[in-house]
């Protein structure tokens, strides 16, 4: 006797709801081959990765990245794992469309004789692979040619659209092989001539049920596990993520399945048997154990539980975007990022971060961080409230002991100095000196002593050189407190003269043991370094040495960006890093002496002159390190110097291409944090970006 039954069921309409109705009611089932083919091959490739990766893992904000110092481990990884999925899906995804089926004509098909029988037309499946990736690659080909030729994205993505939609009845080829028989090719054809008379419902629902809400749900899980915290987040990747990706199977798998038979029950001279054609037979199903959850849970538990605890002893790094978690009306004057803004970063009081910037409307600027995080900020200028006269960039500054900051500022020709609480500047002094040339072209950065007393080193032209200076005349200018209400001047070098910049810091201070001031002045155009040091506190007694030689160089071949970042260790010794304008290379110039007349080079790493200039300090062990821009990969390096070894590790990696400077600070903690600026071109153009970059576990005390 002839069944209708199954017939009758499957013309009914709404396969855009019934199909995950379906899947939700035997989703546990229905995960089976996913759990049998996905977890062994997910749990193998994340034990290799972790095992392999090395020097490129990182955890940055507790999740994990391949950054390394190329991008090579980034592509290879992606590869293989990308390859592992596919061929899991490969077998996963038409034996998951087998127990569907079998679940509609209420026939029970075990997984492994569904898997059996995908394996046995693995072939045809593999034919259909080989026609969709072409077909897939030619569709974004398409769409980049409609770009190119008619620069209008919205064209180029209705293209892309409308052939995506076009291909959907591609995928009830896969029941076509597995149910009927197929060829590859065949079952294509067979699957358009099932849609033919209703093409556009049933592409529709294919789209929507089996790609448009999966990827909304992956994007949702994505964006929800944003909020959270870093170690939450982990977790929730891990579990979620897995739970997710063992899910989605099953509700696709569903829907195919149930379109196809739906398709098959509207022809004529169909029964139940036609229906059921080609299913495997099997035994009556058993009750699944709750041994089968922890199972399917195994790659998520095990990548989390790595990431969490760390065992192989990755890189751990803190990085926020700020100018993403920045809303553009926190602040009554929103700024604007450009690459040769950021200035300096300092620790300010508690755990607070302060980084100055130069250049929102031609104004200097504060953002202050409410902890290391820098998640939560506050933004103000640094020039005086009603103030009439225009104040020029803050061209460097030094953190006082009590936390504020010291700023140097410019009103027309004068300098003076700003003390900063937070955002909140004020005129802490009159003027400090006073200028005949343009004040963005002097040399000024400031130092603090142990008792509060400052010392600013301070370069400008040699009024008895004429209209056309050879020579600058270096001083240092001594202040008793930030008030520096009687500034005593020192001349302590007179040069040869060089290039300064309101952005590019070529002329640096500090202070060394006894309250003795320390000044490095950087040429960019022959890259000799001078170092400027006192046998006292007052400088009386200035010597003048140059470790690093000048070289030959074109007057007019200025570098795109230069400058250099010096500090002293505890026993007196300068260490300066600088970018060498004849290699483009980014060096060390250890210094074996206090006057730094004996001193070694290191190179750190490779360069360019459209880099940004190092950035350097002294961890709590009195260990020089160094953030530079990598040549060729687009990473954040940091070097960590011990004795006459550097070792260098990529701590981030940009977008686009870094902006003109680098700056860091040692935090609160004692771990290093470093600003920098990156760009994306991206709609409606050119995106500059504020990141803030704290490695959390590399720079811990030697033993």
């Amino acid at each position: 006797m002839i069944s209708m039954e199954h017939v009758e069921r499957l013309r009914v309409d709404g396969v855009l709801f019934r199909g995950y109705l379906d899947a939700g009611r035997r989703l546990v089932r229905l995960a089976l081959p996913s759990v049998l083919v996905h977890v062994p091959l997910a749990t193998l490739s994340l034990l290799a990765l972790m095992l392999t990766a090395g020097g490129s893992a990182v955890l940055v904000n507790q999740r994990f990245q391949l950054i390394g110092t190329s991008d090579a481990p980034l592509l290879t990884w992606t590869v293989v794992l990308a390859a592992v999925a596919l061929a899991g899906d490969v077998v996963v995804f038409p034996a998951t469309v087998v127990i569907a089926a079998g679940h509609l004509v209420d026939r029970h098909v075990p997984p492994i004789e569904a898997l059996r029988a995908t394996v046995r037309r693995l072939p045809s499946l593999l034919v259909l692979l080989a026609v969709a990736a072409p077909a897939f690659g030619a569709s974004w080909a398409a769409r980049a040619g409609m770009l190119m030729a008619t620069d209008r994205r919205w064209q180029a993505d209705a293209l892309l659209v409308v052939v995506s939609y076009a291909a959907m009845p591609v995928l009830l080829a896969v029941p076509g092989v597995l149910l009927h028989g197929c060829s590859g090719l065949g079952s294509i054809r067979r699957a358009y001539q099932l849609t033919k008379l209703r093409f556009l419902p049933t592409a529709w629902t294919l789209a929507l049920e089996v790609v448009l809400l999966p990827g909304a749900a992956a994007w949702a899980l994505h964006s929800g596990l944003l909020l959270l915290p870093g170690p939450v987040a982990t977790l929730g990747w891990g579990l979620a993520g897995t739970v997710l990706v063992l899910a989605v199977t099953p509700f696709q798998a569903a829907v195919v399945a149930r379109q196809f038979l739906h398709c098959m029950a509207w022809r004529t001279q169909v029964d139940d048997s036609d229906l059921a054609h080609g299913l495997p037979d099997g035994p009556p199903p058993r009750p699944l154990t709750p041994r089968f959850l922890p199972a399917a849970l195994l790659p998520g538990l095990l990548f989390s539980g790595a990431v969490l605890i760390n065992p192989f002893g990755w890189p751990e790094i803190a990085e926020t975007n700020v100018t993403e978690s920045w809303p553009a009306s926190a602040h009554a004057r929103t700024p604007e990022v450009r690459p040769f803004d950021l200035q300096a970063v300092h620790t300010g009081r508690g755990e607070r971060l302060i980084v100055v910037m130069d250049g929102y409307q031609d104004h200097s600027s504060l953002l202050e961080c409410a902890d290391p995080s820098c998640r939560s900020t506050s933004f103000d200028w640094a020039e005086p409230q009603n103030r009439g006269s225009r104040w020029e960039a803050a061209t460097s500054g030094a953190r006082l002991p009590d936390g504020r900051l010291l700023l140097t500022s410019w009103t027309f020709n004068r300098l003076e100095l700003l003390t900063c609480e937070g955002t909140r500047c004020v005129r802490s002094s009159g003027t400090v000196a006073t200028t005949r040339s343009r004040p963005e072209t002097v040399g000024v950065t400031p130092a603090v002593r142990q008792g509060g007393g400052l010392v600013l080193a301070y370069a400008d032209e040699d009024p008895a050189s004429g209209d056309r200076p050879t020579h600058d005349l270096l001083s240092f200018i001594f202040c008793a407190d930030p008030s520096c209400a009687h500034p005593e001047r020192r001349q302590v070098a007179r040069l040869e003269t060089t290039v300064y910049s309101a952005t590019d810091h070529n002329l640096a201070a500090a202070v060394g043991p006894g309250d003795r001031p320390v000044a490095a002045r950087y040429d960019p155009l022959s890259g000799q370094i001078h170092v400027i040091s006192c046998l006292d506190a007052t400088c009386h007694r200035p010597i003048v040495t140059s470790p690093v030689p000048p070289a030959a160089a074109d007057p007019y071949d200025l570098p795109w960006t230069f400058g250099l970042a010096m500090a002293v260790r505890p026993d007196g010794r300068p260490v300066i890093a600088y970018r060498d304008p004849g290699d483009h290379a980014n060096k060390l110039l250890d210094c074996r002496t206090a006057d730094c007349a004996q001193a070694d080079v290191r190179t750190l790493g490779a360069g360019n002159e459209y880099h940004a200039a190092p950035a350097l300090v002294l961890d709590r062990a009195g260990r020089p390190l160094v953030a530079f821009e990598s040549r060729e990969h687009q990473r954040l390096m940091l070097a960590t110097c011990t004795g006459d070894r550097c070792e260098s590790i990529a701590v981030a990696r940009n977008r686009g291409g870094f902006g003109e400077r680098l700056a860091m600070t040692l935090n609160a903690g004692g771990d290093p944090t470093i600003a920098w600026i990156d760009h994306q071109l991206a709609p409606p153009g050119l995106s500059w970006n504020l990141h803030v970059t704290t490695p959390l576990n590399l720079t811990r005390d030697p033993p």
